[in-house]
């Protein structure tokens, strides 16, 4: 293999990136105890001083040489090809193993790096030191270890970034990993075809070897940083973005150098040769990020990327064995795409099997859980029942105790037996509310299905409740704008609003009022329609609470702190006979102000 002049890591395929490792050899981690006193301190923050500075020089050299490269005429041609080419090379492993001992070796990913653009480096002096005034040098030569070496180094860098996320890793994330590398493998094996092709052709083992060892490299490593890259477990802490730029930088400019060379179209001095420099660049300012991080440290929280993988393979598949209808591709190509596309087949055969398992599985769930719900309703239904015989009981003799049927009572007991007929009839409605709620979430239809006249079903709740008003000194007021029958139960709809009603006049303070008014003659959509509205000039409810109020055992935050009594399922009943009724209700409410209740219901005007 043949190298221009100055062209960085011209011959060789791809520059660096890596992970880190603890170094070999004899170096050794410094204790935390040698790292304590004043001299060591200020050799440390010499070291970052040092470090900082590098970085600057880093980005500058970068800069500089990508500028010099654009100067129409490269004037300074060899200073620019050769020397500055191999300053911006230099610089970053000064970075990088300077980042390295600031670490003390202790990380693996940092140590490949580092050797890695070392090697690269190396070969790159090696070759502009051995070429031919021409600024060739004939291949096989002392240039090849170190451009080579320069891939197994990265990939084994990668290999340890990776290893740090595999507890996280699952089937399925290695399913699209391999997919993503497969596909991307396949789209870079028919776009490589023409080197693999020359490298055959070469004259001796050795030179054919080295020739496809560079795109066999690039292809191996392209497809693992896309394959890291798909992946929707792993992160791969900081300055990640910057590894990917300079790997993605340095396989892209190895693959133009190497189809261009191919054609002999390949020239020196052209902005193709910065991209080499500028992926040490990002590869060694990734270092510099990681090198700072804590050995140990946990990468953050694993933001979830919904890359379409196993399509996107399998369409790079689909491509690749297209084009090979018409174009002549190498076969490494050909069983890439195939396997790529027949994973693709199983990982859809697995998740599908997993999806049966997972939908089987819920079912039985759903089953159980509609068991255990109908146990729950039962069991309620029956305890109501059950207290609901002898609360009757209870509420008739207190009602004749009361009105001294057995002869007159002490001012005082009375007194104690109103508040026992209170609470007694408070918890008999609780008893009513149960049931209701358990007939209606039987889904048995249970109502006495009767014309209901909405008119005097409203009146008839305001005369009941109207003692209840008086107490709270409330104005209670009804107001009914023609008539409407609804078909439904009577009872049902009358504890509807009843509760509405009664709910209104416990959140409304003395002096306030609560108003209920029907209007009978009003039709949606071309059907007639009756609306209730209750409105009432109370404490009202917090916006946040307002969505949750029609909840079983639900309560707004204002009616717990001002300790109003109540259980949370008035409401729940209301909506349950509403919508049994094919009706609607809605609630708007201003804290502070009141709150409004409408119910709209089917009806026939009369």
């Amino acid at each position: 293999m043949i190298k221009a002049l100055g062209s960085i890591g011209g011959a060789r395929y791809f520059g660096g990136n890596m992970i880190r490792v603890r170094s070999g050899g004899d170096a050794t981690t410094p204790t935390s105890t040698e790292r304590l006193g004043a001299e060591a301190s200020t050799g440390a923050r010499l070291l970052d001083r040092g470090i900082r500075w590098l970085v600057v020089a880093t980005v500058v050299a970068n800069v500089a040489y990508f500028s010099a490269l654009l100067l129409p005429g490269n004037p300074a041609n060899e200073l620019v090809n050769v020397w500055l080419a191999l300053i911006v090379l230099w610089i970053p492993v000064a970075l990088v193993w300077l980042v390295t001992v600031r670490s003390g070796f202790a990380k693996w990913e940092v140590v490949l790096a580092s050797a890695g653009m070392t090697f690269n480096a190396a070969g790159d002096t090696t070759y502009s030191l051995m070429m031919d005034p021409s600024g060739y040098l004939p291949s096989p030569s002392l240039a090849d270890p170190g451009y080579l070496l320069y891939y197994p180094l990265t990939i084994a860098a990668l290999v340890v970034l990776v290893s740090r996320q595999s507890r996280k890793v699952t089937g399925s994330v290695l399913f699209d990993s391999t997919l993503a590398a497969l596909g991307a493998a396949a789209v870079l094996a028919v776009i490589l075809g023409p080197v693999f092709v020359d490298a055959t052709r070469d004259t001796t083992l050795v030179d054919g070897t080295i020739a496809a060892l560079y795109p066999l490299f690039d292809l191996l490593l392209l497809a693992a940083v896309v394959a890291i890259s798909a992946s929707s477990a792993l992160r791969m802490g900081p300055r990640w973005h910057l590894l990917v730029v300079g790997l993605l930088l340095f396989t892209g400019a190895d693959i133009a150098y190497a189809l261009l060379s191919n054609a002999d179209g390949y020239e020196t001095g052209t902005p193709l040769d910065a991209a080499w420099a500028v992926g040490v660049a990002c590869s060694a300012l990734w270092v510099e990020g990681v090198g700072r991080s804590a050995p140990d440290a946990a990468a953050g929280p694993t933001r979830v990327r919904r890359i379409p993988v196993a399509a996107l393979a399998v369409l790079a598949g689909l491509g690749v064995l297209l084009f090979a209808t018409q174009v002549r591709v190498p076969v490494v190509a050909l069983v890439l795409a195939a396997a790529a596309i027949a994973l693709s087949a199983a990982l859809v055969m697995v998740r599908h099997a997993a999806m049966v398992r997972l939908m089987d599985g819920q079912e039985r769930v759903v089953e159980r859980l509609t068991d255990l719900d109908r146990s729950k309703s039962e069991m309620i239904g029956t305890v109501s029942h059950e207290m609901r015989t002898p609360l009757t009981s209870i509420l008739g003799f207190l009602e004749l105790v009361l009105d001294d049927a057995g002869g007159p009572l002490p001012p005082l007991a009375k007194d104690m037996l109103v508040v026992v007929d209170r609470n007694a009839r408070r918890l008999h409605e609780l008893v009513g509310n149960m049931l209701v709620l358990t007939s209606l979430e039987s889904g048995a239809d249970t109502r006495a299905h009767a014309p209901v006249d909405i008119a005097r079903l409203l009146r008839r709740t305001v005369e009941t409740l109207e003692p209840l008003a008086r107490s709270r000194g409330v104005d209670l007021t009804v107001a009914c704008d023609g008539s409407a029958t609804v078909e439904g139960d009577e009872m049902q709809l009358e504890r509807a609003f009843t509760n509405l009603v009664e709910n209104a006049l416990k959140f409304t303070p003395a002096d306030g009022r609560v108003q209920v008014s029907a209007d009978c003659g009003l039709v949606v959509a071309g059907q007639p329609r009756v609306r209730v509205v209750v409105a009432d000039s109370g404490m009202g409810v917090p916006a946040a609470d307002v969505p949750r109020l029609f909840e079983r055992f639900f309560r707004a935050d204002n009616a717990k702190n001002d300790v109003v009594p109540g259980t949370g399922l008035g409401l729940a009943v209301v909506h349950g006979i509403v919508e049994s009724h094919d009706g609607d209700i809605e609630v708007a409410s201003v804290l502070g102000e009141g709150t409004t209740f409408s119910v709209t219901l089917p009806a026939r005007i009369r």
